[in-house]
This record gives C-alpha cells, sequence and structure tokens, in this order.
C-alpha cells in the first residue's frame, strides 16, 4: 500500500512570486527607458560608405541572468548632424518608417573593406548596414554561450515583448552558439510591422544557391505576394592577388652580425637608404606582407537586368562599373621593436652597481691610482700644482674590468662614437659643429640637440638593450660612459657634443648635467689660468721689492701684510672686509654717472662673480626647501640673495663713498623713478618697492661690507658641483636611467624615420604624421606629473607610419614604378589609400572609361591569366521595398531583405524580412 502523502507539505510553490522571465524583462525594460530607444531623431539617409568610417558609441549594462550573466550592448554610430533635404522629408512622409527601415534599404552602405578597417566594426553594422542597435550575449560568451532551442526562445520572446512595451524603434539581436560563428537573432519592431533577423549557415551549400538565380527564388518564396515590384540586386566580388613582400633587411648599429638572419626569406630585396647615422635599427621583419585585394562592385540593379548562373555571369570585372583596390599590411618594424622592448627597462629597479660592480667609476683612477695609499700620507704637502695638459689622457683602464656580454674591442667602438674627440683612430662619426648652431627650438620638445652626445648616448643604449645585451649590455655602457666622464673632468676636458653655455632648463635633465658639468670644466680651467697669472704677477713684484730693498739696504723689521690671491680666496677661507677707502676692484665707468653724494666722483661698475648655474632638480630642490622654510625665514632670504650680497660688496669696494641710491641706478635701473615733486620740479628716487619699511634690499646692502671679489667667497664651487654631476651619474638606477633617456631616444627615432622618408622623397606625403608625432612627444616631455606619461600611444603611431611606409613601397612595386608609372602619379594614389582606410579606386565608370587609369591596365592582365582560383567571394543584396502606391496611402509594406555571402562552396544567408502585425 502507498505511503500516505501529507498534502500540507508537498508542492508547496509560490505562484505570486515573479519569475526570472519577469524579472529579466523588468530589468531590460528599465535599460532601454534609460537608453531612451524610443526616439527616432535619425531619421536622414546615410551617406554613402558612412557606416564605415564613422566613430561609434558603446553603451554596455550588466544583468544578473544565465549563470554568469547577460551583457547588453547598445551600439550607436556618431552621425553628423544635417538638415534633411526637402525631397527626402516629402518622400518619408509615412509614420512607419523607421530608420532600421531606411538602413536597411540604403544601397551606399551595402559593402564594407573586405579587410579589417582600423576600427573594431561589429559584423551586425557590417551586415545589415544599421546605425542603430542593441546587443544581448552572455558575459563570457566563448565559455558559456547560448546552445539550446529554450535558451533561445526566453531571450527573443522577452526582446519582443520589451520591445513593444517600450516602442523601441531599435532593431535587439541575441548572440547564439559559438562567438566565432557570429550568428544573432533578433526583432525590430515599427508601427503595425515586425521585421525578423535571421542568420543560417552552410558548409556546402547546394549549386544554385550559390548564384544569383537561386537565390532570387529563394527570396520570392520568403516574400509576400503583395510586393509586386522587381527588386533591386547589389553584388561585390573579392579577387586575392599574390601577397607581395618586400625584403628590408634588419641593420643594427655596431654589430655586423644580426643583419643578415634573413636571407633566406623570399622577396625582393630593398634597402633602405640612410646618409645621416642613428644609432638605431631599421629595417622589417621576414614576416612582414602586403595582402592585395581587388574588390568590383555594382551598387544596384534591377533582378532583370543582370544574369549569374553556374553557366553564364555577367558579374565579371570588365563589366563592373566600380573596382577598387584594397591593401592590407602586416609590417613589424625593428625600430619600433627595439623602442617597444625598451620600455621593459622602466620597471627595472636594480642599481648600476648590482651590474658592474662596486667602484666600477674609477674614482682613484688616473696617474695616482697605481701609487701606494701609505705614500700620500707621507706626501709633502705643498706639492707641485699639476699642470693642464693638452694632449689627449691615457685610455688605459677605461673599459677594463666591466662585466657585461660586450667585450673590450667592443666597448671601446661604441665609446669612440659617443666621444669621437678622444678615439681619433676610431672615430668614423665626428659631431658637426653646424648642428649646435642650427636652429633647434628647446620651447616645442624638452629634449636635446639631434644628434648630440644625449641624443647618441640615449640611441645607443636602446639598441644595446634590444640587440647588444639586454639591460646587462646597456649598464656596461652606461658605466662606460661615466668612467669617460670622469677622466674628462681630472683632465680639465670639456664634453664634446653639449651645446655650449650655463644648463637650460628648457631642455632635458641629462642635457642639463652635462652641460653643468662643462661649466665645471670652463669655470676651473678659467680659475687656474687666473692662479697662474697672479702667482707670476706676485713673483714677480716680489724679486723687484727684494732688487730694491738690496739697493737701499734697509734694516725695518716691521712685518708686512699682504692681500690675499685668487689661490688662497678661492679655497673657500674667511675673509675680512676692506676698512679704508681705497677703491678695489674697479671694472669701468658706467658711462658718465657720478656718485650722488660726491659728484666729484665718477661711478665705477664693479668686477663681480659670475652667475651661479643650476640644473632643474637643483631649482625645484631650492624651491622646496624655501617652500618649507616659509617667507619669513632668515635662511629664505639668505638662499634668496647670495648673489645680491656679493655683487653689493663687490659694489662698495669699487666706489666706497657711493649709496644705495646708486648701486640701484647700476643693478636695477627700473627702480630709479623720475617723478614731479608739487612745484613742477622733476627729481629721481627710489621705486616704492626700494622704499618700503623692511625691505631685502635694504637688509642686504646693511649687511654687506666693502669687499672685492678677488676677496670674496666663491658662490660656485667649481670642483664641488663637478663632483656632484659625476656622483649623480654613478648612481642612477636602470629605471631612472630610462626616464633620463626616453625623450631623447623618441626624438631621435622620429628625426630617422623623417630622414628616411625624406630620402625617399615621401616627405611632403607624411609630413602630417611627422608633425602630429613630434607634437605629441612635446607634449609628453613636457608634463608635470612625477611619472612619465604612457609613452605607448606615441609607439603605436609610429608603428603606424612604419607601417604606412612599408605599405607605399609594396604599392609602390604593385604600380609599376618607375618603368609603367611615375613617383608622382604613385604619390597621388597613395594619397587616396590614405585617406580611404587602406582604398584607392582603380576603375569608375560613372566617371571615366575603363583603361584610362594606370593602375587599371596594369591589374586586370594579373587578373584575367587564373581569375577563377583567384576568386574568393560573392557577396549578394537582394532589397525589395514597398510599393509606391501603399506608401501614398499611408501603408508601408516594410522592407524584405536578404544577404548571401558565397566563400567557395560555403553559404551565409543574413535575412531581415518585414511581416504586417495589423491584424495579429
Amino acid at each position: 500500500m502507498a505511503e500516505e502523502i501529507d498534502d500540507n507539505e508537498f508542492y508547496r510553490e509560490n505562484f505570486s512570486a515573479d519569475s526570472d522571465w519577469e524579472v529579466f524583462n523588468a530589468q531590460l525594460g528599465e535599460i532601454l527607458q534609460k537608453w531612451d530607444v524610443s526616439a527616432d531623431s535619425e531619421s536622414r539617409n546615410l551617406k554613402s560608405e558612412e557606416i564605415f568610417s564613422c566613430n561609434w558609441k558603446v553603451e554596455r549594462e550588466k544583468l544578473d541572468m544565465l549563470r554568469n550573466g547577460i551583457e547588453v550592448e547598445y551600439h550607436q554610430a556618431i552621425l553628423e548632424d544635417e538638415e534633411l533635404a526637402r525631397e527626402e522629408t516629402k518622400e518619408h512622409t509615412c509614420l512607419q518608417r523607421t530608420s532600421c527601415h531606411h538602413d536597411l534599404m540604403s544601397t551606399g552602405n551595402s559593402f564594407g573593406p573586405p579587410i579589417t578597417s582600423s576600427q573594431d566594426l561589429h559584423i551586425l553594422a557590417r551586415i545589415y548596414g544599421l546605425r542603430r542597435f542593441i546587443v544581448l550575449h552572455p558575459v563570457n560568451a566563448t565559455l558559456n554561450y547560448m546552445k539550446s532551442t529554450s535558451e533561445f526562445n526566453f531571450f527573443l520572446s522577452a526582446v519582443a515583448v520589451v520591445s513593444a512595451e517600450v516602442q523601441s524603434v531599435v532593431p535587439i539581436f541575441v548572440q547564439i552558439y559559438d562567438p566565432k560563428w557570429n550568428y544573432y537573432t533578433g526583432v525590430a519592431l515599427a508601427p503595425a510591422l515586425r521585421t525578423n533577423f535571421r542568420l543560417i549557415g552552410l558548409e556546402k551549400a547546394p549549386p544554385e544557391c550559390r548564384f544569383l538565380m537561386g537565390l532570387l527564388t529563394l527570396f520570392r518564396e520568403k516574400v509576400p505576394t503583395s510586393y509586386s515590384q522587381a527588386a533591386m540586386i547589389s553584388v561585390c566580388t573579392t579577387y586575392a592577388l599574390d601577397t607581395m613582400r618586400i625584403r628590408m633587411p634588419m641593420y643594427v648599429p655596431f654589430d655586423h652580425g644580426l643583419s643578415s638572419e634573413d636571407i633566406v626569406v623570399d622577396g625582393e630585396v630593398s634597402h633602405l637608404e640612410v646618409q645621416q647615422f642613428y644609432a638605431l635599427p631599421h629595417g622589417y621583419t621576414p614576416e612582414s606582407r602586403t595582402e592585395i585585394y581587388l574588390v568590383y562592385t555594382w551598387p544596384e540593379l534591377s533582378e532583370h537586368v543582370a544574369f549569374d548562373s553556374e553557366q553564364r555571369s555577367d558579374f565579371v570585372p570588365s563589366k563592373a562599373p566600380l573596382g577598387k583596390v584594397y591593401l592590407s599590411v602586416e609590417a613589424s618594424s625593428y625600430l619600433s621593436c627595439c623602442l617597444r622592448d625598451y620600455q621593459s627597462v622602466a620597471e627595472v629597479t636594480r642599481s648600476l652597481e648590482s651590474f658592474v660592480g662596486r667602484n666600477f667609476s674609477g674614482t682613484s683612477s688616473g696617474a695616482g691610482a697605481a701609487s701606494n695609499p701609505l705614500d700620500r700620507i707621507t706626501e709633502h704637502k705643498l706639492s707641485k700644482r699639476r699642470e693642464r695638459s693638452f694632449e689627449l689622457p691615457s685610455q688605459a683602464g677605461l673599459t677594463k674590468q666591466l662585466p657585461g656580454p660586450m667585450t673590450e674591442s667592443e666597448l671601446s667602438e661604441l665609446l669612440a662614437y659617443l666621444f669621437p674627440d678622444m678615439h681619433p683612430e676610431m672615430a668614423l662619426f665626428p659631431y658637426a659643429k653646424k648642428s649646435f648652431t642650427d636652429k633647434f627650438d628647446p620651447m616645442r620638445i624638452k629634449s636635446a640637440v639631434p644628434d648630440s652626445l644625449v641624443c647618441r648616448l640615449s640611441c645607443l643604449l636602446a639598441t644595446c638593450h634590444a640587440h647588444l645585451g639586454s639591460v646587462e649590455g646597456m649598464a656596461q655602457v652606461w658605466a662606460a660612459f661615466t668612467r669617460q666622464l670622469r677622466l674628462l673632468w681630472d683632465n680639465s676636458l670639456t664634453v664634446p657634443g653639449i651645446s655650449a653655455g650655463f644648463p637650460d632648463t628648457r631642455t632635458c635633465l641629462l642635457h642639463q648635467k652635462l652641460q653643468m658639468l662643462n661649466v665645471c670644466v670652463e669655470r676651473r680651467v678659467q680659475r687656474e689660468a687666473n692662479s697662474k697669472r697672479k702667482s707670476e704677477g706676485l713673483v714677480g713684484k716680489a724679486s723687484a721689492e727684494e732688487e730694491q730693498l738690496e739697493e737701499e739696504d734697509e734694516d725695518d723689521d716691521e712685518g708686512e701684510f699682504f692681500d690675499c690671491d685668487d689661490l688662497t680666496a678661492g679655497a673657500g677661507s674667511p675673509t675680512k672686509a676692506v676698512l679704508s677707502l681705497k677703491p678695489e676692484g674697479r671694472l669701468r665707468r658706467l658711462n658718465d654717472e657720478r656718485l650722488l653724494e660726491e659728484p666729484d666722483e665718477y661711478l665705477y661698475i664693479p668686477e663681480t662673480q659670475e652667475p651661479v648655474p643650476k640644473t632643474e632638480d637643483q631649482l625645484q630642490d631650492d624651491a622646496e626647501v624655501m617652500l618649507k622654510l616659509g617667507p619669513g625665514s632668515g635662511l629664505t632670504t639668505q638662499m634668496m640673495c647670495t648673489s645680491l650680497l656679493s655683487d653689493m660688496e663687490a659694489f662698495k669696494a669699487a666706489n666706497p663713498r657711493g649709496t644705495m641710491e646708486d648701486f640701484i641706478r647700476w643693478y636695477s635701473p627700473k627702480d630709479w623713478e623720475e617723478v614731479t615733486d608739487e612745484l613742477g620740479q622733476v627729481k629721481q628716487q627710489l621705486s616704492i618697492r626700494m622704499t618700503t619699511e623692511g625691505n631685502t634690499w635694504q637688509k642686504v646692502w646693511e649687511q654687506a661690507q666693502a669687499v672685492p671679489v678677488s676677496r670674496q667667497k666663491r658662490l660656485f664651487d667649481d670642483t664641488n658641483e663637478a663632483l656632484k654631476v659625476l656622483h649623480y651619474m654613478e648612481t642612477r638606477k636602470m629605471h631612472e636611467i630610462y626616464n633620463l633617456t626616453i625623450i631623447p631616444l623618441l626624438h631621435s627615432a622620429i628625426l630617422k624615420l623623417a630622414h628616411i622618408l625624406s630620402n625617399a622623397k615621401l616627405d611632403d606625403l607624411f609630413s602630417s604624421q611627422i608633425e602630429k608625432l613630434l607634437s605629441d612627444l612635446c607634449r609628453l616631455s613636457r608634463s608635470h606629473s612625477d611619472e612619465l606619461p604612457p609613452i605607448k600611444p606615441l609607439l603605436d603611431d609610429l608603428a603606424e607610419l612604419e607601417r604606412r611606409f612599408y605599405q607605399f613601397k609594396c604599392f609602390e612595386r604593385l604600380s609599376g614604378y618607375p618603368k609603367k608609372s611615375s613617383l608622382q602619379q604613385v604619390k597621388l594614389q597613395f594619397e587616396e589609400i590614405l585617406r580611404n582606410d587602406n582604398c584607392c579606386t582603380i576603375v569608375n565608370r560613372r566617371l571615366t572609361a575603363a583603361g584610362d587609369g594606370t593602375l587599371y591596365d596594369i591589374l586586370i592582365p594579373k587578373l584575367e591569366a587564373d581569375m577563377a582560383e583567384r576568386l574568393i567571394s560573392k557577396d549578394y543584396i537582394i532589397r525589395l521595398d514597398g510599393d509606391t502606391k501603399s506608401t501614398e496611402k499611408g501603408l508601408y509594406l516594410g522592407p524584405q531583405f536578404m544577404r548571401a555571402i558565397v566563400t567557395g562552396e560555403k553559404l551565409r544567408l543574413c535575412g531581415a524580412f518585414t511581416e504586417s502585425t495589423a491584424f495579429v
């Protein structure tokens, strides 16, 4: 006997709760209302190929359904706003016609480019030419795609119900099966009309369905008999020519073995012409190629005009009214690869010593390096001062004992490129003096003079990182470079390849540091020369006095005191002011100006210390210190007025009876103003900012004593500053070296590419792209953020320009240059390729007769030889719109659309069939 069942505990289900289908409908309805899909503002007809060239806006929302959720995407073309033409407004007065119907009947957007364009255009926009549509698909579509009929019906029924509720005029699609197959089913509603979108695919289609006649029969079976007019046909055939390869072998500077690695690759060799040397690689990888497609189009025909079957076809290239050639390029440049690889150094935080060892800089290098350290203790303190040698210093030990992948001879070759004056026997690329006097605008790019030491070093580091030892080779080169700098400083030689003058804060920091080192060397040489002349003068004066004393035979034991010379004063010892009124340190008169309180005495310009140079990081450190101390701090005033105090002391020494007014007349003439008093008399006086109580200038003037420049402490210690620069260069980590060199590297790479284009006589063709790269680099180099902005967009643009250059070389070969066409003709046609996204028109019977174009005459013979084998796809579109009489009566039957894509034996049918819902 069956067990007794308790009805109170069995079959308990709350039928009042919302089902999953109802919940999904409510969520989808809220999203559609937020997107305002009921509005149909874009009612004008689309321009020709506007769908494929305009920008797209995509909005996304996620719904919690079907395991991992459903994503809803709203794709909308951004069209240029235009007023509707009067004829167009009168023609489409029927309220039933929506933008979806306009798009399906638009013949100008039937066929897009056969290759992937620069923008990712959705497959539905390519198939149906829709300007707006919504797509539903699983979040992880590649793993959890819809594959059962129940799931199809669940979402398709929900889409239909929600569309009707919100009165949506935008087609809504549901993605089914594996995403790589691109299968969609959808629906679009309009007043009294419903358009059903269906896609099917056949791996082996019946032979009659691969041609127009069979497709027309299939189309007529799907269309109601109320459509009495003839259907309109659009046909597109695509042919593939042989893939073109042009070998531009890899060239790596300072390495003679890597440039032959791709000799085995087929293709004609075309070496790049580079007259100006850059330490960067060039050439293209062996996989670089250009695929060429010929596309012939019949935009609009009646179904009764054309014939296409297995026996005979009217759709042959010689009868096509419109023909285009498309070039699909896959090219990778060694220059772009080198720059991309160099980006990885930004993540390397290891120090330089971890690669090349400690004490790599050779601070004890030179003549005294091999001496016994104990000898320095017993060495006489008054040893003879080292004389400056104008001969080349010894290079012994400069490249030895530096661990790394490169040998000593290889490293010497690189140093000869950086310092050609130091290696005359190996120097092949001396610095051109005129390059540093050419017009270079530092206000634009914060880099350095092209082909300067900074640019050469930056290019060399990137090349070493990519081809000559990775990060270890790069560290080895930087260590050898810093050794060379220290050798130049020890021998009082300036760094070559650097702009003269003080550190220019408009240039990159590395260039400023080397400029600072050169200033230190120049100050050192000048100081030593002055000391030498002063010492010789004192010795001569002392000998003359001794002779005079011997002649006079004076026995005066009273001691005498002499002023300290430059050597003693320059050592930084404290000095006392000269209390006498004897003027010292006069340079020249200030015109005929006289002292205000002593009209009989002239006003003299004093000898002053030269300005103190500072690099950008030093200025920033000073600003941070003064900001922390505050404006009222005495240390802040001292930092700001050090140079002013020195000039005031020199002025008082040169003009003992001078006043602050006299000083202002020379130092800041703008603060010496002419004023008119109440009696109308003109007199001169200090400006308001100089007479304000507590003025800094007055405080400093009161503190200043009469000390000539020869007795002042040096404001700029060249030895200390030079050692700071050398220490800065030797203690950089690898990512810091990257930050110092990336901007000059990119600048040099752009200039090298511009030089290659100029040698190929293409600078006018790509001038706008080069200018854009330089403008982007300008913004990148002058970023105010502490971290360097991402350079990937700039590298992508640079790689795209190199890809375009390879594309031009292939197109040049395709056009028969120089035998069958001139360079000017090729450039004019390539300009069209640049404008039209890799497309160029070779025949247009609407404008010219077939065969008038040179490119057409060249390509047609190649195609007709084996036309059947080169045919890769045929694309048929059959359209049928409501008849005119029904539209005039206000009854719109709706569009009927079917697209057939034939690829060999495969067939894909994409249909959009409209039915009336007036009596449903």
